[in-house]
C-alpha cells in the first residue's frame, strides 16, 4: 500500500510518545551535518545549554545515544558498584522496573512502597535508609503507570542528611512540570527525548552532580557504551559525543527546546498545569474517579483514572482510536489495564486538542451507554482551564 493511502495518522493522547510539531519534523531534515564539525556542535552545544533550566541545574547535561531506559541503565551502572546498598521506590511500574535494573547489574536493592497508589512517607522512608545501611536512593519523579508525583524535595533532603547518592527517574516530567536538581539535592536526572522534549524516541539526556561525577571516576566497572567520564571528556572538550551522534533527533531535540524557550518555561509550566487540572475536572465530570483515590501531588503530564459504571477501557480506547483516529493509553498490568485510562497532556498539547479529546470520547461513552455525558467534559474542562491559566501559577 502506498503510504499516501494510509489512513490519517492518529492524534496521539499517549504517556509516550506523543505528537511531534511540524517545525521539529523540518528541523530534522534541514541538514546532513556531520556530526564531527563545528556546525553541528554549535547545535549539540546549545541544545545542552537550553536542557539546564528544565533540569533545575547549574551544571552539565550529557546526551547519551540510547532511550531512556538504556540511560538509567547506564546511569546505575556508573554510580553505583556492587559494594553500595541502594533504597528504591517501587510505587510504580517505572520504580519497580527500577528495581530489577539495579538487581541485575548486582547491585543490592531495597524496595520501599509497594502499592502503586502508595505515597512516599519520608519518615518511614529514612527507617528504610537507616535499617538498610543504605548508601543510595533511586526514585521516579513523574510515574505514568499511576500518575503520582514523588516528593523529591524531602527525599533529596534525606539523601543529603544520610550521604546518599540520589537518581531520578525523570523521563516523562521534564519540561512539563518544574524540576530543581539543584536545589533539591538530586545528584544523577535522566529523561529522554519522546515525552515532554516532543521529539521522536532515542536520545536521552542526563544531568550529573559533581558527587555523581566523582563515583563514576571512581568506578573501575562503569558502563563501557554510556561510560559518563568518556561522555563528559568529549561533550566539554570538543563539543561531540562518544560514537555516532543521532543528529537527527538532536535537531528535533534542539528545535524543540527553541519553542519551549520561545513561549517561556513558566508559561510552559503552567500550559500544563492549566491542561492537567483541566483534564481531571472533565475526567470527574464525566463519572471517571481519579487514582489513586488519595494522592498528595498528581502529575501534570497525564492524568489517571478508574472508568465510570464498571465500562471498558479497552473498548473506549479502542473505538477513540478506530472511529476517530485519537489514541489514549489504558492502564498498565492486567489488573488496571480494563478499568483504568490515562491520558496524557505533555509537550505538544493545547486547549484545543483536548477539547478534542473530550468531545471524541463523550461520543463514545454514549454509544457505551454512559446516557446523558454529552458536553460534560468539554464545559468542566474549559472552565477549569480558564480558571488555571487566570490565577497563573
Amino acid at each position: 500500500m502506498s503510504p499516501l493511502n494510509y489512513p490519517r495518522v492518529e492524534k496521539l493522547f499517549t504517556p509516550g510518545p506523543v505528537n511531534i510539531p511540524e517545525r521539529v519534523y523540518l528541523a530534522s531534515m534541514l541538514g546532513s551535518y556531520h556530526h564531527r564539525t563545528k556546525e553541528f556542535s554549535a547545535i549539540l552545544v546549545d541544545a545542552l545549554e537550553l536542557l539546564k533550566p528544565l533540569f533545575g541545574t547549574q551544571g552539565h547535561v550529557y546526551p547519551v545515544h540510547t532511550t531512556g531506559r538504556g540511560a538509567l541503565e547506564g546511569v546505575y551502572k556508573n554510580i553505583f558498584t556492587a559494594e553500595d546498598r541502594v533504597v528504591c521506590v517501587v510505587n510504580g511500574k517505572f520504580g519497580e522496573m527500577a528495581a530489577i535494573t539495579l538487581r541485575s547489574i548486582g547491585i543490592p536493592v531495597k524496595e520501599c512502597f509497594p502499592q502503586w497508589s502508595s505515597e512516599v512517607d519520608l519518615q518511614v522512608l529514612e527507617q528504610e535508609i537507616v535499617d538498610f545501611n543504605a548508601t543510595g536512593l533511586v526514585a521516579v519523579f513523574n510515574d505514568t503507570s499511576n500518575g503520582v508525583i514523588n516528593p523529591m524535595a524531602g527525599m533529596g533532603a534525606l539523601a543529603a542528611k544520610h550521604n546518599l547518592l540520589f537518581a531520578v527517574d525523570n523521563v516523562s516530567g521534564l519540561g512539563c512540570m518544574p524540576f530543581e536538581m539543584d536545589a533539591w539535592n538530586v545528584d544523577a536526572v535522566v529523561t529522554a527525548s519522546q515525552k515532554g522534549l516532543m521529539s521522536p524516541a532515542g536520545v536521552s539526556f542526563v544531568a550529573l552532580s559533581q558527587r555523581a561525577m566523582a563515583a563514576c571516576e571512581a568506578n573501575d566497572h562503569r558502563d563501557f557504551y554510556i561510560d559518563f567520564v568518556d561522555i563528559h571528556t568529549i561533550v566539554t572538550e570538543k563539543g561531540e559525543t562518544p560514537g555516532s551522534t543521532p543528529v537527527s533527533l538532536i535537531l528535533s531535540v534542539h528545535e524543540a527546546l527553541t519553542m519551549i524557550h520561545d513561549e517561556g518555561v513558566s508559561s510552559v509550566f503552567l500550559r500544563h498545569k492549566a491542561i492537567s487540572l483541566g483534564t481531571k475536572a472533565a475526567l470527574q465530570a464525566l463519572g471517571f474517579s481519579l487514582f489513586p483515590r488519595e494522592c498528595a501531588a498528581r502529575s501534570d503530564s497525564l492524568s489517571v483514572a478508574s472508568m465510570p459504571q464498571a465500562l471498558s477501557a479497552k473498548t473506549l480506547a479502542s473505538r477513540m482510536s478506530h472511529g476517530y483516529r485519537l489514541r489514549i493509553g489504558v492502564g498498565l498490568g492486567s489488573a488496571m489495564a480494563d478499568n483504568t485510562v490515562r491520558i496524557a497532556h505533555m509537550g505538544y498539547c493545547y486547549p484545543e486538542d483536548m477539547l478534542q479529546c473530550f468531545a471524541v470520547m463523550e461520543c463514545v461513552l454514549e454509544d457505551m451507554g454512559l446516557v446523558g455525558s454529552m458536553g460534560k467534559g468539554i464545559a468542566a474542562f474549559d472552565r477549569v482551564y480558564r480558571q488555571t491559566i487566570s490565577e497563573g501559577l
